[in-house]
This record gives structure tokens, C-alpha cells and sequence, in this order.
């Protein structure tokens, strides 16, 4: 996949059949218009006009040539109609950043210097998107493969950390250097020995200190690469201190520690235990909060903490609940005014356990019984999340 800058940006008049359209750049009014896939005619990209589209990104490299009045019948063609313009604008953010990670890691496993540019276009457009597609967002990163953690527990402490920094009312500038913080947070992991990073039982004393070392390297990675600022640099070097200070690597605690280092550290640590491992079951994030609520005060900024689970809500985008008909239900969209009346996406029924039609449903909606009566565990039903949020 091209990074962002391979990108252009075009009026919407400028398009010409053939043009494959990344997304949309800006468009009057609120309507979510499908912004991935080949133009295929004139009259589309009239359509697109009175649509209220004024400006589209396209990808050049993928431009097809085609003869007069011949439209796009490959199965290319048929791509803009896979889903929402939001959805595909996030699962391409997300998949270019894990991308451009990967190329990252390469570079940096051999000892080449590493340009952080594009991963900050990819950073820029996370924070934007969090604006209009928050949830969708949240819901993203509760997929995960076993065997790929360390790049996807970066992403999601990046999008974790957008979502809770948006949430305190920080400006978008430095939702932008958090982002970017989370992306590389853990780049110093490249330099911990494999059969100590994927360790399946507790590490030795001897291990966890080569472990820890892991930050040190990301601090000295970081430090000496173009761009990186110093809010990146606290996300990456102390996400692991603790506010009483039995953290690592230097032990800081109360007020040397910033309010970013203070939110990363609560993201982390959040991540990492609902994270599902090739050795281990991740936690539900009602869980996961109980481990943070018994931190705070000690390891955690007790506020910060509050205001966390308030951020991702009582029932977490992504969460399985059960609902008081028996049947379950995949939150998709929190209600900040009445938490615990959230979206949700109903496809099975607990009692006679099978799948059912799946089906939007809004608890807040006028004339809606149905409630949630508590959170469920998709194993004890066999659900792959993935399946339904992907």
C-alpha cells in the first residue's frame, strides 16, 4: 500500500473515469458518501458533484486507462460499493499505518535510519477521523491477531490514546504527538530476544530485566530520529513509570511524571491485558477496569483513571453484552448522554444458542424495551467478534 504522500488531491472535477478514489478530502453537508474505489463514468463523478464532493485523494498508481464510453466491469469496478466511505477510510488508515510499521521495524532491525514522515500523515488523519468516526474507530481495534501484538497493541494504544486525549479536551496538535507517540511507543522491542518477548509463562528475574530494557531502546531510537517530539518521546519512554514510583526505567513518580505519561500508562496497561496472546485469553474491558480502579491512586492518577472509563464508556465499543431478552448484542456507538442505553449490533440468542439476523438496534430509541442486563464472554458462546466488526 502507497504511504500518504504517493497521494493525490484533485477537485472533484479533475476526476476522470478510470481514477481509483482513496477518499474523500472535502465535501459540504453531512451525508457519509462511499469514498473507495474506481470511477467508472461521467455521470458518476456528476453524481459525486451534486453530492455536495469537492475535493477527492486519489492513488495514480492504480489509474486504469480506459477507451471511450467503456465502463469498469472487472470485479475492480465493484469496490466502491463494499461499504460506508467511513469504515474503508479507517480500515485503510489502519492498515496503511501497520504497514508503514512494518517497513519501520525492518529498517530499524537493519540498522538503517528510519524516516518518521509518512506515519505522522497516517497519525494526522487517525486524530481526524477520530472526530467524525470515533467509534467505528475504537470498534477497529478491539480485532486482533495473536501473532502479530506488538504492532497492533501500538495501534490501539495510539487510537486509545486519540480517543481519551479528544475526551480531556486536548488540543488537536498534540492529539496528533500522542498518536504518533502510540504508533512507536514500543519500537525498542526490536531489540529483545524473540523467546523473551513471546514468552508463554512468567519471566525469570534475569528475562524481566532484559525486558525492561526494552523502553531504554525506544528512548535512544527515538531521540535520534527526525521529528520525533518530546510529548512522543514521554508517551515512548514512560508509559511504564508509576505514579508512586515502582515503575520503570527511572522510577519517576508524582509530579515528574506529565499528564501524557500519566495517560499513557493507564492506556498501556489497559491494552495489553485485553489483548488476546497465542498463551493467553485477553480480559473483557469491565476487567480490565477493576485492574485500573485497583491501581489508581498508587500506580495510576486516580482522576485519570475516572475519567478513562467515563471516555470509553460503561459498556466499551467492541464489548458483548447481554441483553434482558436473552439475546446478545455487539456495542457499536457509546450514548455519552445515557451510557447505558449505547448502539448495539444483536446477532445471537443466549438461551438457544444460535445465530440470529443481525440487526442495528438503538436502546434509547422511543418504544424500545430491551436492556442490558451485563457483559458476556464470547468464548462461552464460541462468537468471533472479528466476524461482525471486521
Amino acid at each position: 500500500m502507497p504511504s500518504l504522500s504517493a497521494y493525490v488531491t484533485l477537485p472533484v472535477t479533475a476526476l476522470r473515469p478510470g481514477m481509483f478514489v482513496v477518499d474523500i478530502v472535502r465535501q459540504s453537508g453531512s451525508k457519509e458518501i462511499a469514498s473507495c474505489g474506481y470511477v467508472r463514468s461521467d455521470a458518476q463523478i456528476r453524481a459525486l458533484a451534486q453530492q455536495g464532493v469537492q475535493e477527492v485523494r486519489i492513488d495514480p498508481s492504480r489509474t486504469q486507462t480506459l477507451s471511450p464510453n467503456v465502463t469498469l466491469t472487472s470485479a475492480a469496478a465493484e469496490e466502491p460499493q463494499r461499504g460506508e466511505g467511513g469504515t474503508l477510510r479507517i480500515r485503510r488508515l489502519y492498515q496503511e499505518a501497520r504497514t508503514l510499521q512494518v517497513k519501520l521495524l525492518s529498517q530499524l532491525k537493519q540498522g538503517e535510519s528510519i524516516d518518521v514522515a509518512p506515519l505522522a500523515r497516517v497519525a494526522e488523519e487517525m486524530v481526524d477521523t477520530m472526530f467524525t468516526h470515533g467509534d467505528a474507530m475504537l470498534c477497529l481495534a478491539r480485532i486482533r491477531a495473536k501473532d502479530a501484538y506488538l504492532m497492533e497493541h501500538s495501534m490501539n494504544v495510539a487510537i486509545l490514546l486519540a480517543s481519551f486525549g479528544r475526551h480531556l479536551g486536548l488540543e488537536r496538535d498534540i492529539l496528533k504527538q500522542l498518536t504518533l507517540g502510540g504508533l512507536l511507543h514500543d519500537v525498542g522491542k526490536i531489540m529483545t530476544p524473540n523467546h523473551i518477548l513471546n514468552k508463554p509463562g512468567k519471566l525469570t528475574d534475569a528475562e524481566f530485566a532484559i525486558m525492561r530494557e526494552h523502553v531504554v531502546h525506544s528512548r535512544e531510537i527515538l531521540s535520534q530520529t527526525a521529528g520525533i517530539t518530546p510529548v512522543m518521546l514521554e508517551v515512548a519512554a514512560n508509559h511504564h513509570e508509576r505514579l508512586d514510583g515502582s515503575g520503570y526505567p527511572l522510577r519517576l513518580h508524582g509530579e515528574q511524571l506529565s499528564l501524557y505519561s500519566r495517560m499513557s500508562a493507564i492506556v498501556d496497561v489497559y491494552d495489553a491485558v485485553t489483548a488476546d496472546r497465542v498463551y493467553k485469553q485477553g480480559m473483557e474491558p469491565t476487567q480490565a477496569f477493576r485492574i485500573l480502579l485497583k491501581g489508581a491512586g498508587s500506580h495510576f492518577d486516580a482522576e485519570l483513571v475516572h475519567r478513562f472509563i467515563k471516555c470509553l464508556g460503561v459498556y466499551p465499543v467492541g464489548s458483548l453484552v447481554r441483553l434482558s431478552n436473552q439475546r446478545l448484542a455487539i456495542v457499536m456507538e457509546r450514548n455519552e448522554r445515557e451510557p447505558l442505553k449505547p448502539r448495539v449490533k444483536v446477532i445471537y440468542h443466549a438461551a438457544a444458542r444460535h445465530y440470529l439476523d443481525v440487526k442495528m438496534l438503538d436502546l434509547a430509541r422511543p418504544g424500545v424495551t430491551e436492556t442490558i442486563e451485563g457483559v458476556a464472554e464470547p468464548r462461552d458462546y464460541g462468537i468471533q467478534l472479528e466476524r461482525f466488526i471486521a
